[in-house]
């Protein structure tokens, strides 16, 4: 009876510890973003006052307002909202069916492209920046917004992440659909793209982000300021050394992060079970 209740106190004493630590860790992780937030509604001089202002004495709306009254920001987020939606469609259109045949199709070379996938994943984007430059020019892309979105759907992620999530599904399933007619098309899009939606939306919510994020290629896209995308349009804000106006980065920081904040909350779900399912093979 004794070893019963030291067992019970010494299991309810590491469940405390362990919600504890995990109550720390959390509120670690969450203060960068309310420092953020509440910088962005201070005054400049109030984000670098020693001590810290942890609780806004002075709230002010000047930050937001400079922001959208000054300059397009509107514009801004609406370009970047129409090239990470476009792009992301594209890359789980192009990433579904290159990921499906390279899984589930046999044909010669399989082995050699899946390794130069993989060997692609490795290769930072700066790398072939140039000639990827050279070759918008020669497209006449520049400042277009097919030469922000095109050259991104082509992501050797995507197709690694699909690959693996469509090497989940047995291929008993594709031998039983074909003995009653389907052809691969068929048991692509009635079966195997079904069956994918995790996955389809883990790839969906990475590539958005990384995209919304997209700061290089899409300053050397741009070529006014009604090109911008939004992180180009908010580091615009501070092209004047002389000048730094902490309520302002704070600000347009905020405005870049809301969104991908809320996307990945509202899809958070999809998010873990697309990635942990796509990870294991068997």
């Amino acid at each position: 009876m004794m070893n019963q209740v030291y067992r019970v106190f010494k299991k309810s004493k590491f469940d405390f510890t362990a919600n504890l630590l995990i109550i720390i860790f959390c509120a670690a992780s969450l203060f960068p973003l309310y420092w953020l937030l509440t910088g962005s509604f201070k005054y400049s001089q109030d984000i670098i006052r020693i001590p810290p202002d942890w609780i806004p004495s002075r709230v002010t709306l000047d930050n937001y307002i400079n922001i959208f009254a000054k300059h397009p920001a509107l514009r801004w987020i609406g370009n970047s909202l129409f090239v990470s939606g476009i792009t992301t469609l594209g890359v789980i259109l192009v990433s579904a069916a290159t990921g499906y045949a390279v899984s589930k199709i046999r044909f010669r070379g399989k082995k050699l492209i899946f390794t130069l996938v993989i060997a692609c994943l490795v290769m930072p984007k700066e790398i072939y920046l140039l000639p990827l430059y050279q070759q918008m020019v020669s497209y006449r892309w520049i400042g277009s917004m097919l030469g922000f979105i095109i050259p991104d759907i082509a992501s050797p992620f995507g197709v690694y992440l699909m690959t693996n999530y469509y090497d989940t599904i047995p291929d008993e399933i594709y031998e039983s659909a074909s003995i009653d007619g389907s052809g691969h098309f068929r048991f692509f899009t009635d079966f195997a793209l079904p069956l994918s939606k995790p996955g389809i939306a883990a790839l969906g919510i990475l590539t958005f982000i990384r995209t919304w994020n997209s700061y290089l290629w899409q300053f050397v896209m741009k070529t006014n300021e009604n090109t911008y995308t939004l992180p180009v349009g908010i580091a615009s804000l501070f092209d004047n050394p002389d000048i730094v106006d902490y309520g302002l980065k704070f600000a347009g920081a905020s405005i870049t992060a809301i969104p991908l904040l809320l996307i990945f909350m509202l899809f958070q779900k999809f998010f873990v079970s697309g990635i942990t399912s796509g990870s294991v093979k068997g």
